[in-house]
């Protein structure tokens, strides 16, 4: 074999060369002609749809990480070596939450081609910094932040679990990894890029007293609403609007699809769950018996060896005790008997006349002989009676019985008998831990089917659906907002929302297998559609649209007066205040109503979570006391719902027990902002430098 392989060697090389040759100045050529075909470019270099939607997947990475308990202080201090300190101070951090808030450094919320775009750049940066992890970084970021139980410790079955039902969305274990060494480098780099940057204590305590501020006010507030039954627009004014808005006025677009849905066979699964339970049950009884055994023999052991103690006991010589002599008493003499005088009474209870003998005692019944009647009973006669309508009483709604006929006078023996429910479904037998095990339990069968559709290059979508025993169901036309019923149903482990959703994310026009949804999830089974036909919206006549057209004048045209009216009171209301008028005083003067506002603070947060402030704080919280705040519309002036004039009577920091603790967590938190805003600012002149070509660019 040696000796033919010194043969050909010669040959070897030259064959060597020529593939170094064409790998030279083919380049991207060779990559790309065994790929799809590409769908965006970045820096000369091509991103294929595979390519993309594997970077795109992992968006859905937060929800499919095992979120079912807040990351223990342990966990939270390890991460914050890579996260910062802020997040010690976070209880109800999970690993989903960790994931979304390193994505953020690589804008996960932006444009896609950013997105990637950002990947790309962070992966080569890495490089060229020598800040990229290895991989026992990674893997013990992974096992001891994002995979830590309760107590901080690895769970080896959640990521077992992970990897074996979730992990294949993300490219598999290989495309997870390479995720979170992106997210663990842009960590690194921000660190690098921002590290010389931090804010001011006196500003942030300026800032954090702002918010930690109690105020006294009053406040006018103007309605939008109320100005909307005053106005009734003209027939020009609808025309107007209709003409410079015609793009807003579109009928919905329709699409229709084939689908399959892989559920499970729930009468065998209900079955496979009572044999477990049966199992279950009969080794708990088995275990219980064997104690019970255990406790007889126990009992019987005991009661051989106290025999064997009384017998002993038996065989020992008595002791004879000498009687003590009996104590003497004095005899007590019985009572006479007393006796009862004879009764004076008759026999009705009155009193008989003296020397009268007693009456005798009134029998009294035994169950042999019946007590008399006092009274001898009349002979009945018949007699007419008089003829009642009977009544029917109808039962209350929901009891499943008919009308019952009651007639007056007469007991009712018609028993109203309740309907029984229908028996429960083998589906309905099961709870939901059940139900999600079989629908996991499909996963190997979906991704059977789904990768001979990718192989196939989504062609003969029927012919392989029957070859899985799967029916393909047809639907017809639908829009987003009115999907069939049966596509309402929410994905799980994922933001895009219901399934009628997914299909409104296909492109319209693509090759067969860019019109195939992925594999989604529902709490009943797996869903795979294919995109069939789609009518375009199309722009709506005047006359269609009309309804629409007069309810967003109605709302444009309140909105600018009410802007109008309310700018105009903020002016007269200013003046006065300064002419030496209370604000009370100035406000009857124009006819409004003037609302106290006691005690008004920040809303606050609950387990880290910041919940907006009121919109009457916010407008206030920077103006001093005796003046009127700048105009405030919520929930912004574009889209004004109302309007918002305050006075600030007083303002008053509260600085209890919690203020410096509270004045050095949000020193850390504008530190990490701060570096966090330092780095996209970064990477965005990365972006511009790198002539991204997006999607729908490289598509035409």
């Amino acid at each position: 074999m040696i000796e033919n392989i010194r043969k050909y060697t010669g040959l070897m090389i030259v064959v060597l060369v020529l593939l170094f040759i064409g790998l030279v100045f083919l380049g991207d050529g060779v990559r790309n002609s065994f790929g799809s075909k590409p769908v965006m470019e970045v820096a000369g270099e091509s991103i294929s749809k595979k390519e993309y939607d594997r970077h795109m997947a992992v968006l859905d990475l937060p929800r499919a990480l095992p979120n079912a308990h807040f990351l223990s202080r342990e966990t939270r201090i390890l991460s914050s070596h890579y996260l910062g300190d802020s997040v010690i101070d976070f209880p109800n951090l999970m690993p989903g939450s960790i994931v979304a808030q390193m994505s953020q450094f690589l804008q996960a919320g932006s444009s896609p081609d950013k997105f990637i775009t950002n990947r790309l750049n962070t992966q080569k940066a890495g490089l060229e910094y020598g800040v990229t992890p290895s991989n026992d970084e990674v893997e013990s970021f992974v096992e001891n932040v994002l995979f830590a139980d309760p107590e901080g410790n690895y769970d080896q079955e959640a990521y077992s679990d992970f990897i074996k039902n979730k992990a294949s969305a993300f490219g598999g274990t290989r495309g997870f990894n390479d995720y979170i060494r992106d997210l663990l480098t842009a960590q690194n780099l921000s660190k690098i890029v921002g590290g010389g940057i931090s804010p001011e204590m006196e500003t942030v305590r300026a800032l954090y007293n702002t918010e930690k501020q109690v105020i006294t006010a009053q406040q006018v507030i103007l309605e939008a609403a109320t100005y909307e039954g005053k106005i009734t627009p003209t027939e020009e004014q609808l025309k107007e609007h209709h003409e410079a808005n015609k793009e807003s006025y579109n009928s919905d677009e329709l699409r229709s699809i084939s689908y399959v849905f892989v559920e499970p066979d729930w009468k065998t699964t209900l079955e496979k769950v009572n044999q477990q339970k049966k199992a279950t049950k009969d080794a708990a009884e088995a275990v219980k018996k064997k104690q019970e055994e255990a406790r007889k023999k126990a009992e019987e052991e005991a009661k051989k060896a106290n025999e064997a103690n009384e017998a002993n006991e038996a065989n020992k010589p008595e002791t004879v005790e000498t009687p003590k002599p009996a104590e003497t008493s004095d005899a007590v003499s019985p009572k006479p008997a007393e006796t009862t005088p004879p009764s004076e009474e008759g026999s009705q209870g009155d009193p008989g006349q003296p020397g009268d003998p007693a009456p005798a005692p009134v029998p009294v019944p035994t169950p042999e002989t019946p007590a008399p009647s006092p009274v001898a009973p009349k002979p009945v006669t018949a007699e007419p009676e008089t003829a009642e309508p009977p009544l029917i009483v109808t039962p209350n709604i929901g009891t499943g019985a008919g009308p019952v006929t009651v007639t007056p006078g007469k007991p009712n023996t018609t028993a109203i008998q309740p309907v029984p429910a229908p028996p429960k479904t083998a589906k309905e037998q099961l709870n939901g831990a059940e139900m999600k095990q079989a629908v996991e339990a499909e996963i190997p069968r979906v991704n059977e089917f789904f990768q001979e559709l990718a192989d196939n290059l989504g062609r003969d979508f029927e012919k392989l659906a029957a070859k899985h025993g799967l029916n393909v169901v047809k639907t017809g036309s639908f829009s987003k907002t009115d999907p069939p019923k049966e596509l309402g149903v929410i994905i799980q482990n994922s933001n895009i929302g219901k399934l009628s959703d997914s299909i409104f994310l296909l492109p319209s026009v693509g090759d067969p297998d860019e019109k195939l949804s992925d594999p989604h999830q529902t709490s009943d089974g797996w869903f795979i559609g294919r995109l069939d036909d789609v009518e375009e919206a199309i722009p709506l006549s005047f006359e269609k649209a009309r309804t629409k057209v007069s309810i967003d004048v109605k709302k444009k045209l309140a909105r600018e007066q009410m802007i109008a009216d309310a700018k105009a009171l903020h002016e007269k209301l200013t003046a006065a205040i300064k002419a030496g008028k209370t604000f009370e005083e100035a406000a009857k003067e124009e006819k409004q109503e003037v609302v106290k506002l006691d005690a008004l603070k920040e809303t606050g947060s609950f387990r880290g979570q910041r919940f907006p402030n009121p919109p009457a704080f916010d407008a206030a919280k920077f103006t001093n006391p005796g003046e009127v705040a700048t105009l405030e519309f919520t929930p912004s002036e574009e889209g004004a719902t109302s309007a918002l004039i305050i006075f600030v009577d007083k303002r008053e920091v509260i600085k209890d027990d919690a203020y410096l603790t509270g004045l050095e967590d949000s020193f850390k938190g504008l530190s990490d902002v701060t570096r966090l805003i330092a780095f996209e600012n970064w990477l965005n002149d990365r972006y511009a430098e790198s002539e991204v070509v997006p999607p729908k660019i490289a598509e035409q």
